[in-house]
C-alpha cells in the first residue's frame, strides 16, 4: 500500500518535462512567425487555432477517459503533442504554424482533462485539494524553468533548435507515466463521505441542480474576465513604456508567486472555512488588484510598482487559491462511472469562456481604454465572488436542513 501511495504522487512529476516544453511554446511560436516576415494578425490567427481545438477537445477527451482509463489517454496526450511541437520546427509556413499549433494543443488538452480524472479517481476526496495543489505547483514550476530557459537558449541557438528541444522533453514525460504509474491502479471509493440526502429527495435534487447552475455561471464570469486582463495586460505593460525585459520581469513574477501559492492553497482554503469562502475570498483580491492597476496604470512607474505587488496577489496568490478549490468543487459533483465526461464539459465551458474574454479584450480596449478594461475585469470577479458566496450559503442551509 505505500509503494502504491508513493506511486500515486511520483506519476505527477511527469508532467516536469512537459510543462517545460509548452511553457514557453507560444512565445517561441511568435518568434517564428515574425522571422516569416508574418504580420499581428498571422500571429493571432496563429494562437486563436490552438486556442479553438483546446476548447472543443476535452469533450472527446471526456469521453475515452470514461472508457479506456486515465492513464492510457494521458500517455496520448504527451505523445501527440510532442510529435506536433517536433513538427513545428520544420514547419516552412504560417499556415503550417497555425495547423500544427492547433494539433498539439489539441493533445496538449488531453493531458490536463486526464490529470485530473487520475486525482479524481485514486486520490481519496479527504486528500483532492493537496493533490490539485501538488500537480499545479509541479505544472507551474515548470512553466517558470521553460520560460527562462528558453530566454536563456535564444541567446544562442536558433528558434527551430529551442522548438525541437522541447519536443524531446515532452517525450519524456512518456517513460515517466510507464515508470511511476502502474498499468492498473485500485480506484478509491470517494461516495461514502457524501452528504446525506433530506428525505424530501426531489428538492434536495433541485437544491443540487441550482447549485450547479450557480457554480458553472460563477466560473463563466471568472473566466471572461481573466480572458479580458490576461490578454491585455504584457500589451498592456509594453505599450505603457516598460522594456520588453521589464515586462517578461513582471509576468515572471507573477508566476513565480503562483508556484508559492499552490504550495500554501491547502492551508489557505481550510483557515478560510472551505472550497466555497476561499473561492469568494480570493476573487475579491483578485478583483481588487485587477481593478487598482487599472486605475493606476498611467506611467512606467506605477506599471512596475502594481506589476511587482498587485499582479502577483491576484495572478499568484488569489489564483493557486481559487483555482485548486473551485476545480474540487467541480469534481465533487461528478457522477461516478462518468467523471470523464464530467471534466470534458467543464473544460469545454470554461475554455469558451477565456476565449471570449481574449476575443472581447481587444474591443474593450480599443473603445474604453486599457486601464479601464482591467477595472471591468476586476468588476467581474466581484460578481463571480457574490456567486460563490451564495453557493456557500445554500450548502450551509442544506445541511442544516439534514441534520434537524
Amino acid at each position: 500500500m505505500k509503494q502504491l501511495i508513493e506511486r500515486r504522487i511520483n506519476w505527477m512529476m511527469a508532467l516536469m518535462p512537459y510543462s517545460i516544453a509548452i511553457g514557453p511554446l507560444g512565445t517561441l511560436l511568435t518568434l517564428e512567425i515574425v522571422s516569416l516576415k508574418g504580420t499581428p494578425i498571422d500571429v493571432s490567427y496563429a494562437m486563436s487555432a490552438g486556442s479553438a481545438a483546446g476548447v472543443a477537445a476535452p469533450l472527446i477527451w471526456g469521453f475515452l477517459l470514461d472508457k479506456y482509463g486515465g492513464r492510457r489517454v494521458l500517455t496520448l496526450g504527451f505523445l501527440g503533442t510532442a510529435l506536433f511541437i517536433l513538427a513545428l520546427a520544420y514547419a516552412s509556413s504560417i499556415p503550417q504554424i497555425a495547423l500544427y499549433y492547433a494539433a498539439a494543443s489539441l493533445f496538449s488538452s488531453a493531458v490536463g482533462v486526464s490529470a485530473s480524472m487520475i486525482i479524481v479517481g485514486y486520490s481519496s476526496r479527504s486528500r483532492w485539494n493537496e493533490s490539485y495543489s501538488s500537480l499545479n505547483f509541479i505544472s507551474s514550476l515548470g512553466y517558470l524553468i521553460g520560460d527562462l530557459a528558453a530566454a536563456v537558449l535564444s541567446g544562442f541557438l536558433s528558434i527551430k533548435t529551442i522548438i525541437l528541444s522541447m519536443g524531446a522533453l515532452s517525450l519524456i514525460s512518456i517513460a515517466l507515466t510507464m515508470l511511476t504509474m502502474p498499468r492498473e491502479v485500485v480506484k478509491v471509493n470517494n461516495t461514502s463521505n457524501d452528504p446525506p440526502k433530506s428525505i424530501k429527495g426531489k428538492v434536495t435534487d433541485l437544491g443540487d441542480l441550482m447549485s450547479l447552475i450557480i457554480l458553472y455561471s460563477a466560473l463563466v464570469i471568472f473566466y471572461i474576465s481573466s480572458g479580458i486582463f490576461n490578454t491585455l495586460y504584457p500589451y498592456g505593460l509594453r505599450v505603457g513604456g516598460l522594456s520588453k525585459t521589464w515586462v517578461m520581469g513582471v509576468i515572471s513574477m507573477g508566476l513565480g508567486v503562483q508556484i508559492l501559492g499552490f504550495r500554501l492553497a491547502p492551508r489557505l482554503i481550510s483557515k478560510l472555512g472551505g472550497n466555497a469562502k476561499a473561492a469568494s475570498s480570493s476573487l475579491i483580491l483578485r478583483g481588487l488588484s485587477y481593478s487598482l492597476i487599472g486605475l493606476t496604470s498611467s506611467t512606467p512607474v506605477t506599471l512596475i510598482a502594481t506589476g511587482l505587488t498587485l499582479y502577483p496577489l491576484a495572478a499568484g496568490l488569489a489564483f493557486s487559491t481559487f483555482y485548486t478549490a473551485s476545480n474540487v468543487m467541480i469534481v465533487e459533483r461528478l457522477k461516478n462511472g462518468r467523471e470523464g465526461r464530467g471534466l470534458g464539459v467543464y473544460n469545454v465551458v470554461t475554455g469558451s469562456a477565456y476565449l471570449t474574454g481574449s476575443l472581447t479584450s481587444g474591443y474593450l480596449a480599443n473603445s474604453i481604454g486599457i486601464g479601464q478594461s482591467y477595472v471591468i475585469a476586476g468588476v467581474l470577479l466581484w460578481g463571480s465572488a457574490y456567486l460563490f458566496r451564495l453557493i456557500d450559503k445554500s450548502r450551509v442551509s442544506e445541511l442544516a436542513k439534514v441534520s434537524a
